[in-house]
C-alpha cells in the first residue's frame, strides 16, 4: 500500500503491535482480554505519537547524587477520548503520559441509504486548550467522527492536533487529510475498505461492543 503523506502506520515495524493487533481481530477474544489488549495499543501508540509532542528539558538528581538532564511535556497534554469505545485505549495513554488531561467527545452515526452523517451529542472540552490535543479512537472508519473532534479541539484554540487510531481504513484517511493536511495520523494498521456498514475490512468489527461487554 502505498505510503500517505502524515500517516505513521506504525504496527508493520513493532512485532507487539503487530501481537495486540492479533488478539483485537480475532473473533474469539473475550471482553476482558480485548479491553487489556486495547490498553497495551494505547500506550504503543502513545509512545509514537510523543514526537509529535513539544518537550522541554528538565533536570534532575539521580540516587547517586548526580545530576541528568531529561525530558517532560512542555505545556499540558490532552487526551481526546471518542466515546465509548475509546475509554480502554485513552487508559493506555494516560499510563504512558502522566498527568495528561481527559476531555470526552461523544458522537453517534445517522445512517441513511448511500450516506452517513454525525451527530456530537456531548463533549466535555476545555473551555481553550493550552496544550496539544490527541484524538483517540480505536477505529478511523469514514474519518467523519474523529473530523468532527479535530473540528470542535481547533475551535477551542487546540494549535497542535494529532489523531491516534488502533485501525484506519485508507478511505477514512483520505477523508481526514483531505479535510485537515496538517493534522498527522498514528495508527497500528491501515486497512484497505471499508463494507456496505461502514466498517472497516478486515478490521475487527464493533470497538465498543468488544471493549464494553454491554451491547446497546
Amino acid at each position: 500500500m502505498t505510503a500517505i503523506p502524515g500517516v505513521h502506520v506504525v504496527g508493520g515495524d513493532t512485532p507487539l503491535a503487530r501481537y495486540i493487533l492479533r488478539v483485537l481481530r480475532d473473533r474469539k477474544t473475550g471482553f476482558e482480554d480485548f479491553r487489556r489488549a486495547m490498553r497495551i495499543a494505547g500506550s504503543i501508540l502513545a509512545v509514537f505519537a510523543s514526537r509529535e509532542l513539544d518537550w522541554k528539558p528538565v533536570e534532575v538528581e539521580t540516587p547517586l547524587d548526580v545530576r541528568a538532564v531529561e525530558l517532560e511535556p512542555a505545556s499540558p497534554v490532552y487526551l481526546v477520548g471518542v466515546l465509548g469505545a475509546s475509554i480502554p485505549l485513552v487508559e493506555g495513554f494516560a499510563s504512558a503520559i502522566p498527568g495528561s488531561r481527559i476531555a470526552l467527545v461523544a458522537a453517534r452515526r445517522l445512517e441513511e441509504p448511500g450516506r452517513i452523517s454525525i451527530e456530537v451529542y456531548y463533549s466535555r472540552l476545555p473551555k481553550r486548550f493550552d496544550g496539544p490535543a490527541i484524538i483517540i479512537d480505536p477505529m478511523l472508519a469514514t474519518g467523519k467522527t474523529v473530523a468532527e473532534a479535530v473540528k470542535l479541539a481547533k475551535s477551542r484554540g487546540a494549535e497542535r492536533v494529532v489523531v491516534a487510531s488502533v485501525i484506519s481504513s485508507r478511505p477514512g484517511v483520505d477523508s481526514l487529510r483531505r479535510l485537515y493536511p496538517d493534522v498527522p495520523i498514528y495508527t497500528l494498521a491501515l486497512d484497505p475498505e471499508l463494507d456496505e456498514n461502514y466498517f472497516i475490512v478486515p478490521g475487527l468489527g464493533d470497538a465498543g461492543d468488544r471493549a464494553l461487554g454491554v451491547e446497546p
